[in-house]
């Protein structure tokens, strides 16, 4: 290697350090947040991770898209998309690594044939040797195809939320009466307006208090101001009603392994409601967001907020009397949910385990 172009890959080298930590730094302040921003930032730094490194064999690559998935999980260990997108990349090298092994062992064969038929017809050791070093070949350089795979990847990423709406007016009934609780879900305003441009229909909006209340009333606004009749409700409000709603539309965080889901707090309790009424639930999530981790831990997947919104500090004789706790998600198990609306099409919650075992690989579950 040349100084040079030594001195250009240190400095290639230093650029890409700058951009993972930048990324963390990031991901630590929350300047990069939920589910879909997260997906594709961190695609986006695994395009340049690609294109910038060095390897002599696909394991080197691998180990290198490891430890940098290690240092952004690190960063955020509740944001499991980040992990999901990193396990997503692993999967589509070893694919990329097996079709290349693969068709070298079937051009292997057929070279093997071809030289075996010419050492017959010539039989001397000068082309015996020739034959030989022609079926060596030049091995294919997979970086230009896993680049492809992960620029795909970043499209479907995009894509997703209107491949997810392309569905509503299937899911939507004309004068039904839909509820939801995650506000906060860019793909479920997208669901509803795609609906409502072939469907009239009411959204009754649970105001999930204390986090996503104003988040809940600009939410309705939205939809307002696209024709439809929308109504903020609090959460007390929600059992009584329940029997007059057609379905329950919801957004998520994250889908685990065993169809369970992550979603905004309060959500686990409309979802409760709604079983008792046998009002079906509908969930709108990219694959992207599917994770291979089982919940056995449920707590720790939890994240907490900021307990002043429950319990105001002003209140000091009270502050000390109690425990507050005010968790910002849910985990909802997966007999409360009865479909989910991916890009890729409408699965049951018992089949998500099948989804994951088609889009990750057993070997990168633990990064």
């Amino acid at each position: 290697m040349s100084s040079s172009s030594a001195h250009t890959f240190k400095e290639k080298e230093r650029d890409l350090n700058t951009h993972i930590e930048s990324f963390i730094a990031q991901m630590k302040r929350r300047q990069i947040k939920g589910p879909h921003d997260v997906a594709i930032a961190t695609a986006q730094l695994l395009l340049r991770v690609v294109s910038a490194a060095r390897w002599t064999h696909i394991d080197q690559l691998i180990l290198q898209i490891k430890v940098v998935g290690r240092r952004l999980q690190s960063a955020q260990p509740r944001e499991l998309t980040c992990g999901n997108i990193v396990r997503r990349v692993l999967a589509l090298i070893r694919e990329e690594s097996e079709d290349t092994s693969d068709s070298e062992s079937g051009d292997g064969a057929n070279n093997s044939l071809l030289i075996t038929s010419m050492f017959s017809l010539l039989q001397t050791d000068f082309d015996n040797g020739n034959s030989s070093d022609n079926s060596k070949g030049a091995k294919k350089d997979l970086k230009p195809y896993i680049i492809e795979g992960i620029q795909e990847l970043i499209d479907e990423l995009r894509n997703s939320s209107e491949s997810i709406a392309g569905k509503s007016v299937e899911m939507i009934h004309e004068n039904e009466t839909i509820l939801t609780a995650t506000p906060n879900s860019n793909t479920v305003l997208k669901f509803l307006l795609r609906a409502a441009q072939k469907r009239k229909f009411t959204v009754l909006i649970a105001e999930v208090f204390p986090n996503d209340i104003e988040v809940a009333h600009r939410f309705s606004i939205k939809l307002a101001e696209a024709g439809i009749e929308a109504t903020v409700i609090t959460d007390a409000m929600v059992y009584s009603i329940m029997g007059r709603v057609g379905k329950v539309i919801l957004g998520t965080c994250a889908v685990l392994a065993n169809g369970g889901l992550l979603a905004t707090s309060g959500t686990e309790m409309i979802c409760q409601c709604a079983k008792a009424h046998r009002t079906p639930v509908v969930v709108c999530t990219g694959i992207y967001k599917l994770s291979p981790m089982y919940p056995f831990d449920t707590e720790s997947l939890v994240e907490v907020g900021d307990t002043g919104k429950v319990l105001n500090f002003e209140d000091g004789s009270l502050v000390e009397k109690v425990d507050v706790v005010n968790p910002l998600f849910d985990y909802v198990p997966p007999e409360l949910v009865d479909i989910y609306i991916t890009n890729l099409g409408g699965f049951s919650p018992s089949f998500m385990y099948r989804l994951v075992l088609d889009n990750y690989r057993q070997e990168d579950v633990k990064l």
